[in-house]
């Protein structure tokens, strides 16, 4: 779960676009919203809310490529979404965010 404090109604929409294939093809109007708040150097980011933006704008990018033609986005952009994951499970306080991760992740790399 993300905590309230990260949802705002940007990431809230791309969570939903993310369940419902019908919005896919709105993925670029759900893109240019949770891009913005990554952008605003009067405002930073703590690492932890920016990776969890940087998720909601893979999932936006996702669902416009894989609704069809014509994308803006990369195909590979999914390759980003583990790896942003990881880290931000990393940057996290809460443990329950921690667990849905890994879940979702199926587990942690091992360390080398």
């Amino acid at each position: 779960m993300i905590p309230n404090e990260w949802k705002p109604l940007d990431i809230q929409a791309a969570l939903a676009l993310a369940i419902d294939i019908t919005q896919w093809p709105e993925g670029r109007a759900v893109f240019d919203p949770v891009r913005q708040p990554g952008l605003d150097k009067d405002k930073p980011l703590t690492a932890a809310e920016d990776l969890c933006f940087r998720l909601a704008e893979l999932v936006a990018k996702l669902a416009h490529t894989a609704a069809g033609p014509p994308s803006p986005f990369d195909y590979h952009e999914g390759r980003q979404v583990g790896p942003i994951a990881y880290r931000l499970a990393g940057e996290s306080k809460d443990p329950a965010l921690r667990h849905r991760l890994a879940a979702a992740l199926d587990g942690w790399p091992e360390a080398e």
